[in-house]
């Protein structure tokens, strides 16, 4: 669809009329050309069968989603917007221009999105709910409790899981604009998991478990104490051991360790898959937001059995490399893509600016508009020239949440639009530019 390329004039006017004019131009204009997309986005030149839900599958070697409609469809999003229109002290500027009318607040913020060439919605919960109705979105749950403490192998854990978890999968059932379902959120998988389980008592299933699977790994409580460097007299003193004196720097340790989290990832995901299943069933099951280059191998061997799509967070800093909104970390994605062999959703990823002149802090160099603009367009494009990747959500289109965690006061942004209901100027023409660039290539290339 095409727009008016005075859009962002409009908003700012603070005038219910040119809102309207706006929104009723966009409609003409829509209805004089020939239709390229369908209600949810997809491109209409990719037809397979419509079966009311999303899906995917590969479309001439490269992963897509299916709209409902049955069109190819690759998604570009950005977050938190739900969050900063949900809260009043963040929005109230936006209101003002806009009549303090909510509803018409969400509309402006619907047509922000098509203007920015994005075609989808939100990956987070609290989603706005406007644009829920407009634009696919990621339908995303948070666990009962901790990111991870929690005995997996606990039947009563799975009880209550279930409880929880299938009631809100049933939620977003009938909702055909979800792309699929989601849980918690950064969900941890180092060291630290692992010795919760270490620290469970003998009683627990989860301690069990781990009693086992060091048995099976090793022949005698001679063997382990070699490698561990401990001095237990018997498997069952190790069962009883809650407080562990480990090197965990030893590299037998560090398999061990991820060994066993592959053994938590394969109860979990088994669960969690099932529970989708039996709530939504008509919905994908994209796994939790994984870090990128910070989950284990057998985890993620591990989920890729269970996955219809793996959902992965951009890092800000990588380490011995540079920071992730220059430059789009493609030996970290083809890794990743490798080992899971499922389509990707890249469900985060920042791109900080300058809001004055470029400086350097210890995150990297932070680059004014202009030229961050230019990251950020050749950034959107790598992303989406890999044919595992099938959705890309910014962090964020507008607001203040994240922003000063890394960085000076006051002194840089993420965010398409300002915090008065305004757009960076220089930064949203680019971007919206390469979003719609990005999209027509991908398309092009699938059709022929």
């Amino acid at each position: 669809m095409k727009y008016q390329s005075n859009f962002w004039s409009g908003i700012i006017n603070n005038s219910r009329g040119c809102l309207l004019v706006l929104i009723a131009g966009c409609v003409l204009i829509a209805c004089s050309s020939e239709p390229q997309y369908d209600s949810f986005g997809g491109y209409t030149g990719i037809e397979r069968e419509a079966t009311g839900w999303f899906r995917v599958e590969k479309v001439n070697d490269r992963w897509m989603f299916i709209t409902p409609e049955g069109h190819g469809y690759v998604a570009l999003g950005a977050n938190h917007t739900g969050r900063y229109l949900n809260e009043r002290k963040q929005s109230v500027w936006l209101y003002e221009r806009i009549v303090d009318n909510r509803q018409q607040a969400y509309v402006a913020m619907y047509q922000a999105y098509q203007q920015s060439g994005l075609n989808a919605g939100e990956a987070y919960a609290p989603l706005n709910s406007y644009l829920k109705q407009k634009l696919p979105y990621i339908a995303h749950i948070n666990y009962p409790g901790s990111k991870f403490e929690f005995d997996i192998f606990d039947d009563s854990v799975q009880i209550a899981f279930r409880e929880h978890l299938i009631p809100a999968c049933r939620s977003f059932a009938t909702d055909s604009m979800a792309l699929g379902i989601a849980y918690v959120d950064l969900p941890v998988w180092n060291s630290r998991r692992i010795n919760y389980y270490r620290s469970l008592p003998a009683s627990a299933p989860g301690k069990k478990r781990y009693q086992e699977f060091l048995i099976n790994r090793y022949n005698s409580i001679d063997e382990l104490n070699d490698s561990y460097g401990m001095s237990l007299t018997s498997f069952d003193e190790l069962l009883e051991t809650t407080e562990w004196e480990l090197d965990t720097e030893r590299p037998v340790v560090q398999e061990d360790n991820n060994a066993f989290m592959g053994e938590i990832a394969k109860a979990l995901y088994t669960l969690l898959r099932d529970i989708t299943r039996e709530g939504a069933p008509n919905h994908l099951f994209l796994g939790e937001r994984y870090v990128l280059r910070m989950v284990p191998e057998p985890v993620l061997r591990a989920v890729a059995k269970y996955v219809d799509v793996f959902c992965t967070q951009a890092l800000i800093l990588s380490p011995q490399r540079p920071p992730e909104w220059q430059v789009f970390q493609l030996e970290g994605y083809d890794s990743t893509f490798s080992i899971v062999q499922k389509p990707i959703i890249i469900v985060d990823w920042a791109t900080p600016f300058s809001l004055d002149a470029t400086y350097t802090n210890d995150r990297g160099i932070i680059k004014a508009e202009a030229e961050a603009a230019e990251d950020v367009a050749q950034w959107v494009k790598d992303a989406l020239q890999q044919p595992y990747i099938i959705g890309v959500f910014k962090c964020q289109f507008i607001g203040t949440h994240g922003n000063d965690r890394w960085f000076p006061k006051g002194r840089m942004k993420r965010t398409l639009w300002q915090d008065d209901g305004t757009a960076f100027p220089v930064m949203t023409e680019r971007v919206s530019q390469a979003h719609r660039e990005a999209l027509d290539e991908v398309y092009k290339s699938v059709k022929k």
